[in-house]
């Protein structure tokens, strides 16, 4: 597997798959100092992107990432829900959620959104401002790290 995650959002992208970037990289995406190795989306649950995001992961032979050695594929009926499907593909990690914290789905993020250029197209990436409230939720130490690189990124911008 090569990792390229620039290259996995440029799949995605070229395939018409309609998706949020959510995580880290939506972070590095506006700035932010930290570091990722998975690309997480949040993408519209409809028949029709939900093919379109299952023919990509096909392509890009992507399999359930799980502790056991078995190779799942990807699920339609599983990316319809609103659960968290963790894969990983022959440009990296993918994570495919059909929400986020709170029940945020794709239609409920759509305002919280900022849309960017990448590679010359338009890409939905969430607000830092968004991406700080979900990681103040949370407890752990590197929510709370993020969310304290999070807040000095958005100072500076101000």
């Amino acid at each position: 597997m090569s990792l390229s995650l620039s290259d996995l959002l440029s799949e995605l992208i070229e395939a018409k798959v309609e998706f949020i970037l959510v995580g880290g990289l939506a972070a590095v995406a506006q700035g932010a100092p930290v570091t990722t190795f998975d690309v997480d989306i949040v993408h519209m649950r409809t028949p029709e992107n939900v093919d379109r995001l299952l023919q990509i992961l096909n392509k890009l032979h992507a399999f359930v990432r799980e502790p056991s050695e078995r190779k799942l594929p990807p699920k339609h009926d599983a990316l319809m829900g609103v659960g968290h499907n963790l894969f990983v593909t022959d440009k990296g990690p993918l994570d495919c959620l059909g929400a986020i914290e709170g029940g945020f789905d794709y239609d409920a993020l759509l305002s919280k959104c900022i849309e960017i250029e990448f590679d010359e197209k338009p890409l939905k990436v969430v607000r830092l401002e968004t991406l700080l409230e979900f990681k103040e939720r949370w407890t752990d130490d590197e929510s709370k790290l993020r969310a304290s690189i999070l807040r000095r990124v958005l100072e500076r911008k101000k």
